[in-house]
């Protein structure tokens, strides 16, 4: 009997800790501008949406893009999601930004009827290209931003809250520098 309260102590304190962790805004990165970085490479990095239309980073050239790698699996993911469709809607009007939510899977089909269920306006798209090293990721959700000239501002791996109030000062800076 006390092997199995000292199992369930140590589980509740593994999660303590993991909810801590997870609603801090240290651990959501909230300050993208903290990250600033480096200069990607001019390789053609695309992305592809559902209707077969292909975006590049080059082509974005000139506005802050937020790229948000997920899949309908991950649970941290799914955690994210209304805050970032929140984000997404409150900069809907600013044509300085462009989100751009990659489904890891590459099912879009199926990632849109997701979110179209549950009432996400996020557009979807997938992987066209690889990413180079300084993009790539092994982990979701994994969330970067580039600025305007191209410079990786923020590669944050795992949950964020895009709700926070810095985090949203700090992108609308970006869009406004």
């Amino acid at each position: 009997m006390r092997r199995k309260n000292s199992v369930r102590s140590i589980t509740i304190s593994i999660l303590l800790l993991f909810l801590f962790a997870y609603t801090s805004g240290y651990a959501y990165g909230d300050d993208p501008t903290t990250y600033a970085g480096l200069r990607l490479k001019n390789e053609e990095v695309s992305f592809k949406d559902s209707k077969g239309k292909v975006i590049s980073l080059n082509q974005l050239k000139g506005k802050v893009v937020l790229i948000n790698f997920w899949a309908i699996w991950c649970s941290p993911c799914l955690a994210e999601m209304p805050s970032l469709d929140k984000l997404y809607k409150d900069f809907q009007g600013n044509s300085r930004i462009v989100f751009l939510s990659v489904d890891v899977d590459g099912n879009l089909k199926y990632s849109e009827k997701f979110l179209k269920k549950r009432k996400y306006s996020l557009p979807v798209y997938q992987l066209n290209s690889a990413l180079p090293k300084d993009l790539s990721t092994t982990s979701i959700p994994t969330t970067i931003i580039i600025d305007k000239a191209g410079k990786l501002v923020n590669k944050h791996v795992g949950g964020m809250n895009f709700g926070s109030a810095k985090f949203q000062k700090a992108l609308r800076q970006l869009t406004e520098e």
